[in-house]
């Protein structure tokens, strides 16, 4: 080992157990404070002709207090951007999708799945085609992924109108639709809101059927019915057969709301 070596490592052991003594002395000094550490040692090496480093980065003021220097960062810590690599989360200027009503809505799939959904008012509607999700100006890298199980929390929307028109519609499990009649009282009974209805395009609308058959769940009556606008007919089993009605075509309905329609004549075959 050379002898610089040996005078670099020796040094500050020199000098450290030369600046502890005179502990006391920089203590009575005007000017000395107790919390700076760099004072202190600033101000030891004074005593003992050394003076601090004028090049180190810390500089001592006259009184020997330290003054720190400002640093310039060369990114905002409370606005952190993702990087082209994507690694942060934070995103500027993210705009959040919307539907026709100008409700902030969420879109979002299953991985198992190509269905899209949006998420809106607590309830999850799901697109009948994709030529339909792009028509509201929705692109794919607007939908976020997430569980079944996440989904399945989300009770069915069914009730819809659409945009620039009042009246609601019902929006059945097998995506018929069919016009709610006297809406306050069947909205009373089904415990339904008004804050529970989409709004949707009218090309959506447009895609579903409408729903003429009906049969009445509650008290259960399998017995199928036509309704209309006019009121409701009664079909036999032979007319149900005849005309070719699929059970994915008949939807159930309370006894309140069937009561509503006027009863017309049956229809036998």
């Amino acid at each position: 080992m050379t002898k610089t070596l040996k005078l670099s490592l020796i040094l500050p052991i020199i000098l450290a157990l030369t600046v502890m003594p005179l502990y006391p002395i920089l203590a009575s000094q005007d000017g000395f404070v107790a919390q700076d550490p760099q004072a202190v040692v600033c101000q030891a090496l004074d005593l003992v002709g050394i003076g601090c480093d004028s090049q180190s980065g810390n500089t001592a003021s006259p009184s020997g207090t330290y003054q720190p220097t400002p640093v310039r960062l060369n990114f905002d810590i409370f606005n952190p951007v993702s990087d082209s690599s994507g690694n942060n989360s934070t995103i500027k200027n993210a705009t959040a999708p919307k539907d026709l009503s100008g409700q902030k809505i969420n879109l979002v799939s299953v991985d198992s799945s190509e269905d899209i959904y949006s998420l809106v008012n607590g309830q999850k509607h799901i697109f009948p085609s994709r030529a339909i999700f792009y028509d509201y100006g929705y692109k794919l890298e607007m939908v976020q992924s997430i569980s079944q199980y996440q989904l399945d929390k989300y009770p069915r929307a069914h009730l819809v109108k659409v945009k620039g028109d009042s009246k609601v519609y019902y929006l059945t499990e097998g995506g018929l639709v069919r016009p709610v009649i006297n809406t306050k009282k069947i909205f009373e009974f089904y415990g339904d809101r008004a804050e529970d209805v989409i709004t949707i395009s009218r090309k959506e609308f447009n895609f579903y059927p409408t729903n003429q058959y009906v049969y009445q769940f509650s008290p259960l009556n399998r017995d199928v019915f036509q309704i209309s606008g006019s009121g409701k007919r009664y079909l036999t089993p032979m007319a149900v057969a005849r005309l070719g009605i699929r059970s994915d075509q008949v939807a159930p309905v309370s006894k309140a709301e069937l009561d509503y329609y006027k009863t017309l004549a049956p229809l036998i075959d």
